[in-house]
């Protein structure tokens, strides 16, 4: 796979968590794990992503940290 290619499928990661972490504020109850366990495996994709862009292309890919 191109680099070009794997910033795309980061890229596309990142868009799906942010549609999946507003479906959270929206669910019903029943559906709120559901959707917290669909967030946390694509906050797990992507770090492992940008780990290997990193490693592989020695692209930085800033991180904000809000808790600090």
């Amino acid at each position: 796979m191109v680099l070009e290619d794997k910033l795309a499928k980061y890229n596309q990661i990142k868009i799906d968590l942010l549609k999946m972490s507003k479906h959270l504020d929206f669910c019903d109850e029943t559906q709120k794990d559901l959707y917290q366990n669909i967030c946390v495996e694509y906050s797990k994709e992507l770090k492992e992503i940008k780990k290997a862009l990193e490693q592989t292309y020695g692209i930085e890919i800033c991180n904000y940290d809000i808790s600090k």
